[in-house]
């Protein structure tokens, strides 16, 4: 059975994803600057909004929105499949052992895995429930002992909202 996704205007998404087997494959500022550069590509060009996002060493949040009856999964697609193939450019210059714990075999062809398949998504509709989970992700680097405060790490929109400085994302706080 198919998991029916709600999109349209005021309909935020909050969206988690994960690093094939929980690895810690965004633990160098280089590989989480490029989940945050693809992002931010995608709410530049209007595709898509932001309230927020945080890049974890294994997992990644977002707060998303969309305009009008936009395609969530299309831009979890590009979002995921465009930060792996400049992940795998990355890991091939800098750290090419990495790449043989990534590889698998799919249609008689090697791929390089970065990403677990699915994502999580949970709808948000008010604007409690939206604050509730942009402070939920903007405590974790603290709760994991990545930072002393929230606004202290950097690959998340916690700045934006502490003091309104460039995340390298539009942010679009919505409601």
């Amino acid at each position: 059975m198919r998991r029916k996704i709600c999109t349209g205007e005021g309909a935020f998404h909050y969206v988690t994803f994960s690093t094939r087997g929980r690895r810690k494959l965004l633990s160098n500022p280089q590989a989480r600057q490029i989940v945050i550069s693809v992002l931010g590509k995608l709410s530049y060009r209007g595709e898509v909004k932001v309230s927020g996002f945080v890049v974890m060493p294994d997992h990644v949040h977002a707060v998303l929105w969309f305009d009008n009856d936009a395609d969530l999964p299309r831009i979890m697609r590009v979002w995921k499949s465009t930060s792996a193939h400049y992940l795998r450019k990355y890991y091939e210059e800098n750290v090419p052992g990495m790449l043989d714990k990534l590889k698998t075999e799919r249609n008689g062809r090697i791929v390089y895995c970065f990403w677990q398949r699915k994502y999580y998504d949970f709808n948000i509709f008010k604007p409690e429930k939206l604050g509730e989970k942009l402070n939920y992700m903007h405590a974790n680097p603290v709760k994991k002992g990545l930072a002393e405060k929230t606004h202290y790490y950097l690959w998340s929109s916690a700045l934006w909202y502490d003091q309104r400085k460039s995340v390298g994302v539009k942010i679009t706080p919505g409601f």
